[in-house]
């Protein structure tokens, strides 16, 4: 993932100056954070972030996918609505927007910026673009991340898996 990142930003009538590298590390245990499942965590070093690069859409990308993360989907598309405001050319943001549209059920918003995210970067593996394609190639063979959601609780309670029936009330 590539961060360019240059801080600048008032505290009161103050101008900090954060070196990029300081930057990238708390976007990095911000992640770190995340993968643990430590939300909290996470949101808090993002949230710091997006206040010492407030312009900037990988800090609000990064928010969003710990609400992602924790099933709060709508939270997410509000953290990148605000993202593609302050950059309507983010692949990257609008590539998970889509996704967390998708997530929320929201099919035909999620369609449109999948779309825009895979027209802004058309060609690679490895980018946004490339991202938005893999999600719209899933939509149209038929995926709908509701729909898997009730199936698999459907086959739970038909068929717990057998540690589960070993410790269920009888």
């Amino acid at each position: 993932m590539l961060f360019c990142v240059l801080a600048n930003t008032k505290v009161g009538s103050l101008m900090i100056d954060v070196p990029k590298d300081d930057i990238i590390t708390m976007l990095e245990a911000g992640y770190i954070y995340l993968a643990m499942r430590r939300f909290k965590e996470a949101k808090k070093l993002f949230e710091g972030v997006c206040e010492l690069t407030p312009k900037h859409d990988v800090p609000q990308v990064a928010l969003a996918n710990v609400f992602f993360a924790q099933s709060k989907f709508l939270e997410a598309t509000r953290t990148l609505k605000k993202a593609i405001k302050d950059n309507p050319d983010s692949a990257h943001a609008w590539a998970h927007l889509g996704e967390a549209q998708l997530f929320y059920g929201k099919k035909d918003d999620a369609i449109k910026s999948l779309q825009k995210a895979s027209s802004l970067i058309p060609e690679g593996e490895g980018n946004p673009g490339h991202f938005a394609r893999s999600l719209l190639d899933l939509i149209d063979q038929g995926y709908d991340p509701l729909e898997q959601k009730k199936a698999f609780k459907k086959s739970l309670k038909d068929n717990p898996p057998e540690d589960f029936k070993e410790s269920a009330p009888k």
